[in-house]
Formats: C-alpha cells, structure tokens, sequence
C-alpha cells in the first residue's frame, strides 16, 4: 500500500510539471503568434502643495542677548495665533540647546516646525514674524497631502496614453487594437519631485517697509509615471 501510494504521489507530480510545461508552452506561442502592438505609455501630473514647512528658530544670539528664549516664545505663540494658525496641532518643537561661555553665561536656541496648507499663510506668518523681530525662518519642504491620489491618477492616465498610441499606430496601417494583454508597470514608484521654494523676499530681508512684502510662490510637485502594453492587433 506504501509503494502504491508513493508510486501515485510521483506520478500525481510528474503530471503537474508536464501540465505546467503544456501553460508555459501555449503562452508563449500565444505571444509569439498573437498579431499584437507594444507601446510605452507616460504621465506627469502637477500637484500644488497643500503642506508647507517652516522652521523657525529662536536664538538669543540674535538680539545678543538681550531677549531670552521665553520672550521670544511668547512673542511667537502671540504672531502665530493673529494669523489664525492652531499652535497646538500645527507647531513642533524640534530642538532645544544651550551653549555655555567661559563667563558662565548660556545662549540658548529653540527650533520649531509649522505646518501651513497655502503661500497666502505663509506670507501671513513671515510677515507677522517678521514685524515682531522673528527673523530666522525658512521653508524646509512641501508636501501634498492627497499624493497616493494624484499617482492613482498619474498611473490611470498613462495607461490610457498608452492605449491612445497603439490606436494610432494601428489606425496609421488601416487596423484596429483589441483587448489589452499584457501590462507592466516598470515604474517601482512614481517619481516625485518636491518642489523648490521660490522666495523673492525671505525672512532674513529687511521688510520694515509696510509697501514691501515677501513674494512667495510654490512650484508644483511634479509626479511622473510610465508603463509599457500590449495590444491585441486586429485586421480589418
């Protein structure tokens, strides 16, 4: 009964590997006699942040001494909430120091991030900032907070682009494209390129002047796809 049963088993298994073999096989005369177009397909689509960082530094340095860090705290909480902005859930604290002299003093500094969603807030910020001798500011990154939608949507449209141009170039020879049989998504992840901050004024420029005010402005992040595809390539 042993024997009987390993004697099944083996040949239970050899005919798996020839059923395989037969798939393997077909597939590929399938492709290779399947009439067929491949094409390459691309999208690019821009994203205008919605999350924008900023850094802002308090250090006693600056003002020399003169205004220790608890001052410049509240100075900060008091700007920030005049433009509306939610201290609690929209400020970070990074990093706290202090570095000791030979006379036994200290300066100390504090580092915060701010999450804003718009340049028109960012404006508000620095110019508030500003006006009360925060000067230290600087736009670390953008985001966007929708970026798994917008490469859905990227992916989405380069298939299609994709599709359009084998429809060409089947229509170009006087056929028609059938059903697509094959897709490979050769981007791993679509490539995002954060956008650089454009500044006509930062934080560090004098803006005592009330005509002048900071000019800020976001490129768009730019998200790229490509996929390649097979067509069906029928003959009229």
């Amino acid at each position: 009964k042993k024997t009987m049963k390993k004697l099944l088993l083996v040949v239970a298994m050899a005919f798996a590997a020839l059923s395989l073999s037969v798939c393997r096989a077909q597939a590929q005369d399938f492709h290779q006699t399947i009439p067929s177009v491949s094409v390459n397909g691309s999208s690019q689509v821009k994203v205008t942040p919605d999350e924008i960082y900023l850094r802002i530094t308090l250090d006693e340095g600056d003002t020399k001494g003169k205004d220790v860090i608890e001052l410049q705290r509240k100075r900060l909480f008091s700007a920030l909430k005049r433009c509306g902005v939610d201290v609690e859930k929209q400020l970070t604290l990074l990093d706290m120091s202090s570095e000791y002299f030979r006379r036994g003093s200290s300066l100390a500094t504090t580092q915060y991030e701010l999450k804003l969603t718009s340049a028109e807030a960012v404006r508000a910020v620095f110019e508030a900032l500003d006006k009360d001798g925060i000067t230290n500011v600087s736009v670390t990154r953008t985001a966007s907070s929708k970026i798994d939608d917008y490469r859905r949507q990227a992916r989405q449209e380069a298939i299609r682009n994709a599709q359009s141009r084998a429809r060409d170039l089947a229509e170009a020879i006087g056929q028609s494209i059938g059903a697509c049989f094959e897709i490979n998504d050769y981007t791993s992840e679509a490539r995002v390129t954060n956008s650089r901050v454009m500044m006509a004024k930062s934080a560090a420029v004098d803006m005592a002047a009330e005509e002048v005010e900071p000019n800020v402005e976001f490129e768009q992040i730019v998200i790229n796809y490509n996929v390649s595809a097979k067509f069906v390539l029928n003959t009229k």
